[in-house]
């Protein structure tokens, strides 16, 4: 396959839902949070519920190879309100492109397709986090025009009290 060429984007599809919930499984594995792959599935359900209601709950896109291929890259925005941005703001929750398919400009694309929409829809900015140490991703987010905060990020787990 050679670069993006014969990449398909796009909402995923109900059936899409095992995979995305694969995704979500191998992103949080990567980075050391303990999730089950049916809390992930679970999860994967939901999120793509939640994209195609009207009005739409967040934005969920998937890449795949081919229009029937099984989604090798996910991208999930959630909405918000941001004093920051004064006004609507999307926040980028996930961006994960499955190893295979790293380096071909997937997770560039998708979050190229996240800023056009907010430019359409008003949204006044776009928030995202890169875990440290992730370069290649702390380089696309640079070269796509975002800006590095000075601060820290916090958070609070209702329920059990593991350490992410």
């Amino acid at each position: 396959m050679s670069d993006t060429a014969d990449i398909v984007y796009g909402e995923p599809r109900t059936e899409d839902s095992e995979a995305i919930g694969r995704l979500f499984f191998e992103d949080m594995t990567d980075l050391g949070v303990h999730k089950t792959r049916e809390e992930m599935n679970d999860l994967a359900q939901q999120v793509i519920a939640a994209s195609q209601s009207d009005p739409a709950e967040c934005i969920c896109w998937v890449a795949r190879p081919g229009a029937d291929g099984e989604p090798c890259g996910v991208l999930l925005a959630n909405f918000n309100w941001s004093l920051k941005f004064a006004g609507r703001a999307l926040w980028i929750e996930e961006l994960y492109v499955t190893p295979k398919f790293r380096r071909r400009g997937i997770g560039r694309e998708l979050v190229a397709q996240v800023l056009d929409y907010a430019e359409d829809h008003g949204f006044k900015g776009v928030d995202l986090e890169a875990y440290q140490g992730n370069t290649p991703a702390s380089v696309l987010y640079r070269t796509m025009g975002f800006h590095r905060l000075g601060r820290e990020r916090f958070y609070y787990r209702l329920g059990s009290q593991e350490f992410l």
